[in-house]
């Protein structure tokens, strides 16, 4: 489970894993829920990156982070990678208010 994999989660959406693959040893993931863009829980800032996964938009929705147990993820779907800086950037403000 490399970060910024997307996977299904316990059969109800999807999630980005954030976590640092130099944690990889651990059990546990944190991860962020991708939600559709017109939903009111996201908003049209940076703090919900906009992403595209199979040809369908989404924002991840940064301010849900949680920790999961791995088990709960299934396969992985797709890829975040190309959206690193976006991301990296949605959890600094989140984590360090920058």
């Amino acid at each position: 489970m490399a970060q910024f994999d997307v996977h299904s989660i316990d059969g109800h959406g999807l999630v980005v894993n954030c976590q640092s693959d130099l944690l990889s040893d651990l059990r546990s993931r944190v991860v962020a829920p991708l939600r559709q863009p017109d939903e009111p829980s996201v908003s049209q800032s940076r703090l919900n990156p906009l992403v595209t996964v199979h040809q369908t938009e989404y924002r991840v929705a940064v301010q849900f982070l949680r920790a999961v147990d791995s088990r709960q993820l299934g396969e992985k779907i797709g890829s975040l990678l190309d959206y690193e800086y976006d991301l990296k950037a949605a959890i600094d403000m989140v984590v360090g208010g920058l």
